[in-house]
């Protein structure tokens, strides 16, 4: 048996109700002002480096196999191999640019003698004096972040007290107005001094002088990595403490939006008068008996 009148019109306006209310856009978190997505990698990939980077390998102890991805993080390795160390550094020269915004979220391993490191270079190598580092170091209950900051004519050095050793949302920012370093959402440095230089960015793991008790291998791991090119507008506020929403890429151009709600909202305003009609037609026309009440 069919629905009655009233039944399907009901079941209709609940249809039309759900499409407009009940099932609204993902909510993302929105880039931060004054900044356009440039890159971006979540490392699900096994095996797969960023195709912007490159595992730098050297006559002494930087390795490309000390550079790996694996379980869906960057993975920067630190070991013994006889009297000397393997050692790992990622370098992204594809995505070299002037002024930056650089979000990550990173652990680093603990350990005397184990230095990680974030960098960012100059792509003259000669220059460098447009430097500029962030050195993450954990001794036993002792952690430090050695951040150091070159401007063309000179280079500032801040140490910076906290717990590095476990997951932290790090945000590197380089703008025009000034150089900023946030942890989990709290700006912990902010530095006038500003380079002009075009700079790369960059993941390294060293070893100083690790203590015997320090436990090798060690690994400097990355979460995921977001990149934003300046655009010339007023530079972000601090960040918040919520880091962006990591799905693998950014949220395309021109993306669903408000509009794509207003047509669905007029789809629904349309199914729902035309249900009323019905209706109105159902309840005034004429009914004719049935045929076991006709003479």
């Amino acid at each position: 048996m069919y629905p009655s009148v009233p039944a399907r019109l009901t079941a209709l306006l609940a249809v039309a109700v759900t499409t407009v209310f009940a099932a609204p856009a993902p909510a993302r978190a929105g880039d931060p002002v004054g900044w356009t997505p440039f890159f971006s990698d979540s490392f699900d990939d096994a095996g797969i480096l960023p195709p912007a980077c490159i595992a730098f390998e050297d006559s002494t102890s930087f390795r490309r196999e000390a550079v790996t991805v694996s379980d869906g993080r960057l993975r920067l390795a630190l070991r013994r191999a006889g009297g000397a160390y393997v050692t790992g550094e990622l370098q992204c020269p594809g995505v070299a640019q002037q002024y930056g915004r650089y979000e990550f979220r990173a652990r680093v391993p603990v350990g005397a003698g184990i230095e990680s490191m974030v960098l960012l270079r100059p792509m003259d190598g000669a220059a460098a004096d447009h430097a500029s580092e962030l050195s993450l170091t954990t001794l036993g209950e002792q952690d430090r972040a050695f951040v150091s900051n070159g401007d063309g004519r000179g280079t500032s050095t801040r140490t910076l007290t906290g717990n590095f050793r476990d997951w932290h949302v790090y945000v590197i920012e380089w703008a025009p107005s000034g150089f900023r370093v946030t942890v989990d959402g709290t700006e912990r440095l902010a530095d006038p001094a500003v380079s002009t230089a075009l700079r790369w960015f960059g993941f390294a793991v060293t070893a100083g002088t690790p203590a015997p008790s320090t436990s090798l291998p060690a690994e400097f791991q990355v979460d995921y990595l977001r990149v934003w090119a300046f655009t010339p507008v007023a530079s972000a506020p601090p960040p918040s403490a919520a880091p962006s929403i990591v799905d693998g890429a950014f949220r395309p151009p021109g993306g669903p939006g408000h509009g794509w709600s207003m047509w669905l909202g007029v789809a629904a305003a349309a199914m729902v008068g035309m249900a009323l009609a019905a209706l109105v037609v159902h309840k005034t026309r004429p009914h004719r008996p049935p045929p076991s009440h006709r003479r």
